[in-house]
């Protein structure tokens, strides 16, 4: 693999409640534990980055976060921790529980992630289990994408990475320094 620096790769954030199995769906797309999974709640505290190449799509940084609906003082800096990874992301992926419902905080955090344009689509995890269907239907009012996974089979899992694949920009559309330099014509 080519030597990418983290800064020149696409930005994937996996944002949620806690326990809605984002650990364990990183470490399922990743094909290797990154994250720490448990049952307790707040396992994750800190971001945790794994750059990879996600084939054919090209170089990427897979970004773990710690609940969006964190708890406490300490939770609170782990939430703010959070939001400044999805302001730096290039693609999110929001996910979700099938049995959950979108509450107050999921619709925030969607509102945030639309107002600054940054790209996602909803994964709802444990769909082996069954899928609410009224989240399906809360999710369809604000994104068409909705990718069905579950850790326990893997077609779902290669799936989700053909999605990002098709939905994850192609290129950075900031430039660096050609806004500030003209164009000169050359004898050469």
């Amino acid at each position: 693999m080519e030597k990418v620096s983290n800064a020149e790769r696409k930005h994937i954030v996996f944002i949620g409640k806690r326990n809605v199995g984002k650990s364990s769906l990183i470490n399922a797309f990743a094909g290797q534990q990154l994250s720490i999974v448990s049952n307790i709640p707040g396992t994750t505290t800190d971001p945790v980055r794994k750059a990879m190449e996600l084939l054919p799509f090209g170089p990427v940084v897979l970004i773990d976060t710690a609940g969006i609906d964190d708890i406490g003082e300490l939770g609170q800096k782990r939430i703010k921790q959070t939001s400044k990874v999805i302001s730096l992301a290039d693609f999110v992926l929001f996910v979700i529980d099938a049995k959950n419902t979108l509450d107050k905080i999921d619709i925030e955090y969607i509102k945030n992630i639309e107002s600054k344009k940054i790209p996602y689509a909803f994964v709802v995890t444990k769909s082996d289990l069954g899928v609410d269907k009224n989240l399906l239907e809360s999710l369809s009012k604000y994104s068409k994408t909705i990718i069905l996974t579950s850790i326990n089979n893997s077609k779902s899992i290669h799936q989700l990475k053909e999605e990002v694949i098709k939905l994850i920009p192609k290129e950075n559309n900031i430039p660096l320094i050609s806004d500030l330099v003209k164009k000169v014509n050359s004898w050469f």
